[in-house]
């Protein structure tokens, strides 16, 4: 009897070892399951980033042909080239950040470890973040410079027929500046929750902080199980 009943502990606990194993596998299938669907998501929530790199790519190359086309009348007036250099550099600023935020998206291979593929989007938020600044703060001023090169187009010299317009513009855009960095110190206030949001979405954007939200949703189902 009591070899019977080994036997019949013997063979429980090989069914319970292979119960166990079969439960394990499951779990490990869902999981990647789970996993997959989510990555899926995040791989279609950082698709309109991926567009409005290529956007701006464009955008930038049409800047630089525009100071191209200033470049090929000759231009002779100091103010007149300066406004031009002003407008290439922004438009090679603008290829340069599209660049680095291209790559960096490419560079997230969505088979790593989610650590792994945070850290990248990471990387790619704060490029993403210098990108936005770089591209966007500068036209405070930046609307004075490219009237200048259209005027120069036409062969007018903006500085010399309309100092005061210049002058003010500028002065309009140091204004916008330091507007913009007073809000920006004003809302890292937390008791302030709703313009927070309101300029990270406009900083970050929607798109990097859902694609983050999800990876962190896959993270803790990860550390849970």
């Amino acid at each position: 009897m009591e070899g019977v009943s080994f036997m019949e502990l013997d063979e429980l606990k090989s069914a319970w070892q292979v119960l166990d194993r079969k439960i394990t596998r499951e779990a490990e299938v869902s999981f990647a399951l789970y996993r997959e669907r989510k990555l899926d998501k995040t791989r279609s929530t950082l698709r309109p980033i991926r567009r409005g790199q290529v956007l701006q790519l464009i955008w930038g190359i049409g800047i630089v042909f525009l100071a191209g086309l200033l470049w090929s009348t000759k231009p002779t007036a100091v103010a007149t080239i300066a406004a031009g250099v002003t407008v290439q550099l922004y438009g090679i600023v603008c290829i340069i950040f599209a660049a680095v935020v291209w790559g960096g998206l490419r560079e997230i291979d969505y088979a790593d470890s989610v650590l792994e593929i945070q850290s990248k989007l990471a990387r790619v938020r704060k490029a993403y973040v210098l990108a936005g600044m770089a591209a966007g703060l500068p036209w405070w001023f930046l609307w004075v410079p490219f009237l200048m090169v259209f005027a120069g187009l036409a062969g007018v010299n903006l500085y010399a027929q309309a100092p005061s317009l210049v002058w003010i513009g500028l002065g309009v855009g140091a204004a916008g500046m330091a507007a913009s960095g007073w809000l920006y110190r004003y809302s890292r206030d937390r008791s302030r929750p709703r313009l927070h949001r309101w300029v990270n979405d406009a900083m970050i954007g929607r798109s990097l902080q859902k694609a983050q939200a999800q990876l962190d949703e896959i993270r803790r189902f990860e550390q849970e199980g």
